[in-house]
C-alpha cells in the first residue's frame, strides 16, 4: 500500500529537492485517508488546506506491474467527493509561486488556475486523460505534460509534433510529451526538442510521468533552458523506474546529477 497520484508524487519530489509545497485534496477519516496524511506528513508536504470528513470515501487505485518491463495497468476510483469551488475559499493565492494540477475536476481546476494566474503565479498541468472543457484549462497553463497515448486520443491520426503545437496554440506556453522508452519531447511556439530515454533496468514505471513533471517544475521555476530541463526530467524519471513504488523510488538531486554526469562522460 502506497500513496500516489500525479500531484502528490510531484510535490513529494519537489519537497525532497528543497521546495516548500502544499497539497489541496479531499479524503475521508478511513484508513486510506490516514495513510495519505501520514505519507504526506513524512514527505513534508503541507496539508493544512485539505478537506477531510468521515462522510466521504477516499479515492484509491489498484496497480499491476509487469515483471520484466515495469509497465503498469491501473484501475482507479477517484473518491466520493471531488474538490469544489467552495473548497478553494480561504487560500492565500499570492503566497504561492506556482500551482500544479492534474486537471480533475475540470471546473475546480479551471477556477484554481485563474486564481493563480491573477496572483502572478505559474500554472503547471500533468494532463493524463481527457477531461470536460480541457481546452479552457490548457489555455490557462504555462506548462503542460501529457503522455503520447493521450495526444493520440485528443488528436487521432495527427502527427505528434503537430498535435503538441495545437496544444500550444490553445494557449499553453510549453508542452512536453512523454513516451516511455522512446523518450520525451518539448515544444513551445518556436522550439521542438527530443530527449532520448536514458537506458535503465526498469522495475516499475508507475509514477515516472509524475516524477518527470515534478522535475520539470523544479527547473522551470529556476528559469533554466528547455534542453537542460528536458534532460534533467528524463533522468529523474529513469531513476524512478529502477525501484518499486512512489516514495523510496524518488531520486535525489545528487543521483540525478550523477546520472547526467555519467551520460556526459560516455
Amino acid at each position: 500500500f502506497q500513496v500516489g497520484g500525479p500531484v502528490p508524487t510531484a510535490l513529494a519530489l519537489l519537497t525532497r529537492f528543497g521546495a516548500s509545497t502544499s497539497f489541496i485534496g479531499k479524503w475521508s477519516t478511513d484508513r486510506w485517508g490516514e495513510m495519505i496524511e501520514n505519507d504526506l506528513g513524512q514527505a513534508r508536504v503541507d496539508i493544512g488546506q485539505a478537506v477531510v470528513s468521515p462522510a466521504m470515501k477516499t479515492g484509491f487505485a489498484h496497480v499491476w506491474v509487469e515483471a520484466g518491463t515495469g509497465r503498469r495497468s491501473i484501475a482507479a476510483y477517484r473518491g466520493s467527493h471531488p474538490l469544489e469551488s467552495a473548497d478553494l475559499e480561504g487560500i492565500a493565492w499570492p503566497s504561492y509561486h506556482a500551482l500544479h494540477l492534474d486537471a480533475w475536476p475540470s471546473d475546480t481546476a479551471i477556477e484554481a488556475a485563474r486564481h493563480m494566474k491573477a496572483s502572478g503565479g505559474r500554472v503547471f498541468i500533468d494532463f493524463g486523460s481527457p477531461k470536460p472543457d480541457w481546452e479552457t484549462l490548457i489555455g490557462l497553463a504555462d506548462y503542460v505534460n501529457c503522455p503520447r497515448r493521450l495526444v493520440n486520443v485528443l488528436f487521432p491520426g495527427t502527427p505528434m509534433e503537430e498535435a503538441a503545437k495545437r496544444l500550444v496554440a490553445l494557449g499553453a506556453s510549453e508542452v512536453t510529451v512523454t513516451d516511455g522508452d522512446s523518450g520525451a519531447w518539448f515544444f513551445d511556439a518556436n522550439t521542438a526538442l527530443h530527449q532520448p530515454a536514458m537506458p535503465v533496468d526498469a522495475v516499475d514505471t508507475n509514477g515516472a510521468g509524475d516524477v518527470f513533471t515534478g522535475a520539470m517544475i523544479f527547473l522551470t521555476m529556476q528559469n533554466r533552458p528547455p534542453e537542460e530541463r528536458l534532460r534533467f526530467a528524463t533522468a529523474a524519471a529513469a531513476l524512478k523506474c529502477q525501484q518499486l513504488g512512489n516514495r523510496d523510488a524518488l531520486p535525489s538531486l545528487e543521483k540525478i546529477e550523477s546520472l547526467l554526469g555519467d551520460r556526459d562522460s560516455d
